[in-house]
């Protein structure tokens, strides 16, 4: 269901939407919860606001709609994606810690949301601004490795075994595919796939092999 709402009060709407503040990020997160636990279908307004302990009123003055607080969270999720790749700092002159980091990161992230990530997924197909910024963050994520493969490349002078692009593609769906599936399972199997990526990638990327 969409609430109608005057033109002031969709224009305070997206000023708190712009605002981003603590009670919209919590609304966020408790349907990010929500839509990771019981699926797209399963979840209504009421579901999310019994579980942020709010009222409907305070949830209509931040979304519309349940559609409008799933994109939100889709773009949420985006955008800590695209975090868990960057890294600043002294460390990051260090472009071999820079790999281990991040993809200890990025996978991580998926262990976190994978259930979530699945319903993005299949939401994507059939909600045409999710697949939007589904598709623009993953393109992202690829082209800033491709990049980050490239600058090791020219510093390192290593060769990785195959193009930038197909490598690149190629140990992202591992990561991504990997980290969902093994989103329940113990720390033990969590890190040793972290681990096992990690090695793999430096390898394929053109590190020799640590001592």
């Amino acid at each position: 269901m969409t609430v109608t709402t005057s033109e002031t009060q969709e224009r305070a709407r997206t000023a708190r939407k712009l605002g981003d503040g603590p009670r919209r990020a919590g609304l966020l997160d408790t349907a990010a919860l929500c839509f990771g636990e019981l699926g797209y279908d399963a979840v209504t307004v009421e579901t999310i606001t019994t579980r942020a302990d709010v009222s409907r009123a305070t949830f209509y003055a931040y979304f519309s709609s349940k559609d409008e607080v799933f994109r939100a969270v889709a773009e949420m999720m985006c955008r800590r994606f695209l975090d868990a790749q960057h890294m600043e700092g002294p460390a990051a002159e260090d472009l071999r810690e820079v790999l281990r980091t991040t993809t200890s990161a990025f996978i991580t992230a998926v262990y976190t949301y994978g259930d979530l990530l699945a319903v993005i997924e299949h939401r994507a197909r059939v909600d045409s601004e999710v697949e939007r910024s589904w598709s623009a963050v993953r393109e992202k994520l690829v082209s800033r490795y491709v990049r980050f493969v490239e600058r090791i490349r020219q510093v390192h002078d290593v060769d990785p075994c195959v193009s930038p692009p197909v490598l690149v593609q190629m140990i992202s769906d591992a990561q991504m595919a990997g980290g969902a599936r093994l989103s329940k399972a113990s720390v033990e199997e969590q890190k040793q796939f972290i681990a096992d990526m990690t090695t793999m990638s430096e390898r394929l990327i053109g590190f020799e092999e640590s001592k």
